[in-house]
């Protein structure tokens, strides 16, 4: 059987640090922030570089200067930055073709998505078959669909009771 405690250590030692970034942004009057799990990576890095001036004990970190923590600053300056133009951008969009997932914009180029993502959101428990007529596509087209939005996240279906459940988010 494999050893399974250092990877564990990992991730509780991940969770620790979050829990201290966000006490310590909250501490200065900060905005608590989530970052997303395509940006952990940018996220660690800019921890390391901080830590490395620093030292790695949280504690050090929760007295230390703007300027010893500049690998961080800059990142969570960018860091929200870009979840603000994320948010004006999703409150200014009227598109019933525009969805977002995950702080990205989606656009479809099919009318036919839209319409099943809602009706899914709306009715988790939709047929293959209501959803083929309502977005006026053949089942076979709906089952690609729905299997390519599963594949990217954008839902998933219940093995217990076959609701579907919508993670992407509409315009309007």
């Amino acid at each position: 059987m494999a050893d399974t405690s250092t990877v564990d250590q990992t991730a509780t030692d991940n969770e620790t640090e979050w829990l201290m970034v966000n006490y310590i942004l909250a501490r200065h009057n900060w905005p608590m922030v989530v970052v997303r799990n395509r940006n952990k990576s940018q996220y660690i890095d800019a921890l390391h570089q901080s830590d490395v001036v620093i030292g790695p004990t949280p504690s050090d970190g929760a007295h230390a200067t703007f300027q010893q923590i500049g690998a961080f600053a800059r990142y969570f300056q960018k860091l929200v930055t870009t979840e603000l133009e994320y948010d004006i951008d999703f409150v200014k969009e009227q598109s019933p073709n525009v969805w977002w997932y995950d702080g990205q914009k989606i656009t479809f180029r099919s009318k036919s998505t839209p319409v099943i993502l809602k009706t899914l959101k709306d009715n988790p428990d939709v047929t293959i078959e209501s959803l083929s007529q309502l977005a006026g596509i053949a089942t076979s087209a709906v089952k690609k669909q729905l299997r390519q939005m599963t594949d990217k996240g954008y839902i998933e279906r219940s093995g217990k009771n076959g609701l579907w459940y919508v993670f992407a988010a509409p315009s309007v």
